[in-house]
């Protein structure tokens, strides 16, 4: 198997994706009104997504509404309430993020793993950087989405996570590194 490689900067509210040297995406998150909320923007920094976070207490699941240009809506919601497994349906794909120990997020597209991020700064290669591997350059936009909905409201890359024990956090059951 072999992935393609990328570096993700995470700077204060913002991300962004690089391809070698050349920044092809970033995200932008924010507070309006009482509610958080984040912009993607393609490499021209016009604005592709619209994504808004929030926390619905009655069902206790963590929702993130993302609008595209074209005003088509979707919700990635959490599946469980240690909100460690999320699902989208995009255009007819059904997309699962986890969450795991060690810093790392898979996701899946149609139950099939496309994309793993790493936090740790293990690899000297991604120092102070976040490493996204990736099967098909094809899914590098919706995966950066897809991460950027899980990054909206955190400040800083080296702050620690909210969860009590990694023990509570989902296997990785096909690691990629």
């Amino acid at each position: 198997m072999s992935t393609q490689l990328y570096a993700i900067k995470h700077f204060n509210n913002s991300l962004d994706l690089y391809s070698s040297k050349k920044r092809l995406i970033s995200s932008k998150w924010f507070m309006e009104f009482g509610k958080q909320g984040a912009e993607v923007f393609n490499v021209d920094d016009k604005v592709i997504y619209y994504i808004t976070k929030k926390f619905e207490f009655w069902k206790w699941k963590m929702v993130y509404t993302i609008k595209d240009v074209n005003g088509n809506v979707s919700e990635l919601i959490s599946k469980n309430n240690k909100k460690t497994i999320f699902s989208v349906d995009l255009k007819g794909i059904t997309y699962e993020l986890k969450i795991h120990f060690k810093k790392k997020i898979s996701i899946y597209k149609n139950a099939y793993k496309i994309a793993e991020f790493d936090e740790s700064f293990i690899d000297k290669e991604f120092e102070d950087l976040i490493k996204l591997q990736l099967l098909d350059k094809k899914d590098v936009e919706i995966s950066f989405l897809l991460f950027s909905c899980l990054k909206v409201g955190e400040v800083e890359t080296t702050s620690k996570s909210a969860f009590a024990s990694q023990k509570q956090l989902e296997p990785n059951d096909d690691p990629w590194s």
